[in-house]
């Protein structure tokens, strides 16, 4: 993977959730670990990746003084099982009315939608992007199932063309 910056200087924000003792429900973090190993952004000083947990309430914290949030997270909006789903904020009414619900397997104190709500009103400017996997399995396991794990690349490439966008 070749080195990546962030052309206008913005400061972009990577975070993965998820809790690695609970099988598919650890893949943001484990491609949070994947992009630190590969070391894709180490050059710009305007890249932050973040292990974000578990807390959605955190969440918040983080936003703070980001132009761009990117989210890396086991997501259900409706696609099959390992598939890969970017959206924003807007679309979660959208995919909630086609597929009858939105899940975040990984925010534990807040639902997803209801952070994007409390950015709103605390009024951070923050653009957020979402990439999604839908997990296979979600229960004690320390390890990633084979669909998901096969999919760690294309979830750091969905990543590197998020940043690359303007």
């Amino acid at each position: 993977m070749s080195n990546i910056t962030s052309s206008n200087n913005e400061i972009i924000k990577i975070i993965g959730f998820g809790n690695i003792m609970m099988g598919d429900d650890g893949v943001g973090i484990r491609a949070i670990e994947e992009i630190q190993k590969s070391s894709i952004f180490e050059d710009n000083n305007n890249i932050e990746v973040i292990d974000g947990g578990t807390s959605g309430v955190d969440l918040v914290f983080m936003m703070q003084q980001a132009d761009r949030a990117i989210i890396i997270d086991a997501v259900d909006a409706g696609q099959q099982t390992g598939a890969i789903v970017i959206f924003t904020p807007d679309n979660i009414k959208e995919i909630k009315k086609k597929k009858k619900g939105l899940k975040s397997f990984s925010l534990h104190d807040i639902d997803l939608s209801e952070v994007f709500e409390l950015l709103k009103t605390l009024n951070i400017p923050v653009k957020i992007s979402i990439v999604g996997i839908k997990p296979e399995y979600v229960g004690y396991s320390d390890k990633l199932s084979p669909i998901i794990e096969k999919n760690i690349p294309d979830i750091i490439s969905a990543v590197e063309k998020l940043v690359n966008q303007v």
